[in-house]
């Protein structure tokens, strides 16, 4: 199955029977964003929806073609009718290209974009306006916002681009694209998260009143190592050298460090209402995508 959902060459993302998959599945947004009800992506706007909303007087340039005649025949004055219109969500993929996402096979980096591509396509397919960046080092390189499929091809291309480089600063990469993004939304993080003030920089998206959900991606390497014995270890990102001996029970020592580290985004996500899912880089895609994802409330 994975091998039908994933392309041959790493270049494509997704394949297109992937992309027929999941093209009517939506993003879920628990949020109340400005012009939106509670759990629905629609708004009290002028409208040419066939829920009727209310009325209001008519006024000089308004279409003849919303005006209540039967209301007229009994008031003999001029009333417009509203609707309830449909409203796009504006959602907004985030994709940490750090050095450290090159580590893995496939690599995290690969892995974040295809994620990246396919909650993109399901947005972008259900009329949701989709903006992306890339977050290297303290700043943020942005597509600006896109709507509909016909947009898909671009954002695959955008993505296909993205390569690693740069420390891991998603504090600073994420208060810039916090700063510079005026109309908030849905923020997806797509990150490794090895920085260790990753909380500032979700803090700085829930101030502008972002919602943000997290998708954690690690190699299965730095889950449950296979490493043992003499090593010369190398910094990805600064490239630190520091010779170590690695014993089970400094493998163990790790395995703990690493479930408080896991727990402690678990625990501020939970805090702060986001959205958290973790996974590796081996996970089957059809599986995480149609499945987990699912499962955790973030696609339905």
């Amino acid at each position: 199955m994975e091998q039908q959902t994933l392309p041959t060459r790493e270049e494509d993302l997704l394949t297109p029977d992937f992309l027929r998959k999941i093209e009517r599945l939506s993003l879920v947004s628990k949020r109340l964003f400005p012009g939106k009800l509670r759990g629905e992506r629609r708004s009290t706007k002028r409208g040419s929806s066939v829920e009727f909303a209310d009325y209001r007087n008519y006024s000089t340039g308004d279409d003849f073609r919303r005006v209540d005649w039967n209301v007229y025949a009994r008031l003999e004055k001029l009333f417009l009718k509203l609707f309830v219109e449909e409203e796009d969500l504006h959602v907004y993929v985030l994709v940490d290209a750090s050095r450290s996402m090159e580590f893995g096979n496939p690599a995290k980096l690969l892995y974040a974009r295809r994620i990246a591509a396919a909650l993109s396509y399901i947005a972008l397919a259900n009329l949701d306006r989709v903006g992306l960046a890339v977050l290297t080092g303290a700043s943020s390189a942005t597509l600006s916002p896109k709507r509909g499929k016909q947009a898909a091809l671009g954002v695959f291309e955008w993505l296909k681009s993205v390569e690693a480089g740069g420390e891991t600063q998603l504090a600073a990469s994420l208060r810039d694209f916090s700063l510079r993004t005026s109309q908030p939304g849905l923020a997806i993080v797509i990150s490794d998260f090895f920085d260790p003030d990753y909380q500032k920089g979700l803090s700085a998206l829930l101030s502008r009143k972002f919602e943000v959900s997290l998708i954690h991606v690690l190699d299965q390497e730095e889950v449950t190592p296979t490493i043992v014995g003499d090593l010369l270890l190398v910094d990805s990102e600064t490239s630190d050298r520091r010779e170590i001996t690695i014993t089970q029970t400094l493998l163990r020592r790790y395995q703990q460090c690493l479930a408080e580290f896991c727990g402690g985004i678990e625990s501020y996500c939970a805090r702060y209402g986001c959205n958290y899912v973790r996974v590796t880089n081996q996970s089957p895609f059809e599986d995480l995508v149609l499945g987990y994802l699912r499962r955790r409330g973030m696609v339905k």
